[in-house]
């Protein structure tokens, strides 16, 4: 009977590309994970899993047919160890989630603690990547649940609205605009901005949001482009530039001041997981409590419109203008 071990260390080393990523994912040494794949390999009458293409360790013909038997394997393993936990009332298992850098990481890192204090037995794990790549994740069963900033389609996933919350915009304490009161959209023309990348959900809603004001984009000079909301903080702490962020991402920053501005743009936040694969009674609980009501209550101390509050106003707004 295969080992279970062995199987997770098989897909370590198919999911990083070399045994020593796998061996600093698994916390083994990499004679461990080399003993593993071998022990493996002679389990299954000595067919080869691997093959080394310059650096990287790629899966051969018989490898690549064991993935997804692998992935089932150790998926009906975990949903029967936890079955047999949750006789006693304990949940417990494994959860992995995703979140995109440009500030869900905050998001994310405020309801945790909720979390853990409700399902101790549970143990998280969190990746942080662009949409596209967290979205890939998904759809393989490397991650159970994601957080985005971009509504996707119901037919692929089941999609919870979470809230919204406006997009900021900062300077340094010390910069000129900082004590101007509000400022018009005007004031930012040629002014040093830190943007999103081109293309992605927040660059759309802050694109959008200048064009209602009567700028283009091409109004605002743009020095710095990331996806990454802590980057940005810094940049902006450096003097590079001004830059929009999620209102929660700066509420603790005390370097930083926000600029009131006459535009009022929102950012929304997504919950995804997969329709199409079972899911362990881990992933059930902490996706329901991720969603459920004790979660909206922290994201609306920390600002975020809940969606039945964005619903009393009309709709969930992606971008207003102040009047």
């Amino acid at each position: 009977m295969l080992n279970t071990i062995h199987l997770q260390t098989f897909l370590a080393v198919v999911e990083t590309g070399s045994y020593s990523a796998a061996a600093e994912r698994l916390h083994l040494s990499q004679p461990a994970v080399s003993s593993h794949i071998r022990a493996l390999e002679a389990q299954l009458d000595q067919v080869r899993l691997f093959r080394r293409v310059g650096q990287q360790m790629l899966p051969t013909q018989a490898g690549e047919e064991l993935i997804a038997m692998a992935r089932d394997m150790l998926e009906l393993a975990t949903q029967a160890e936890e079955r047999i936990r949750s006789l006693g009332g304990q949940v417990s298992g494994r959860v992995t989630l995703g979140c995109t850098p440009s500030g869900a990481e905050v998001l994310l890192s405020r309801v945790l603690q909720a979390f853990h204090e409700r399902h101790p037995s549970v143990s998280l794990s969190v990746t942080v990547a662009l949409p596209d790549m967290l979205l890939e994740q998904l759809s393989r069963q490397h991650i159970h649940i994601a957080f985005i900033e971009e509504k996707q389609s119901p037919r692929n996933w089941v999609v919870q609205l979470l809230g919204s919350e406006p997009l900021v915009l900062i300077a340094p304490r010390d910069h000129e605009m900082a004590h101007r009161g509000l400022v018009t959209p005007d004031a930012l023309r040629q002014a040093p901005v830190i943007m999103p990348r081109n293309g992605c959900a927040t660059r759309r809603v802050i694109d959008e949001g200048l064009r209602a004001s009567g700028l283009t984009p091409a109004d605002v000079h743009v020095v710095l482009e990331t996806d990454s909301a802590t980057v940005a903080l810094e940049a902006v702490c450096s003097g590079i530039g001004l830059a929009f962020v999620p209102q929660s991402f700066v509420m603790r920053h005390t370097d930083v001041s926000i600029i009131p501005v006459e535009l009022s743009l929102y950012q929304e936040w997504f919950a995804l997981r997969s329709r199409e694969h079972t899911m362990s009674r881990a992933v059930q609980e902490t996706f329901a409590f991720l969603t459920g009501e004790d979660v909206r209550a922290i994201l609306s101390r920390a600002g975020i419109r809940s969606p039945l509050e964005s619903k009393a106003l009309g709709k969930t707004p992606k971008m207003e203008r102040k009047r």
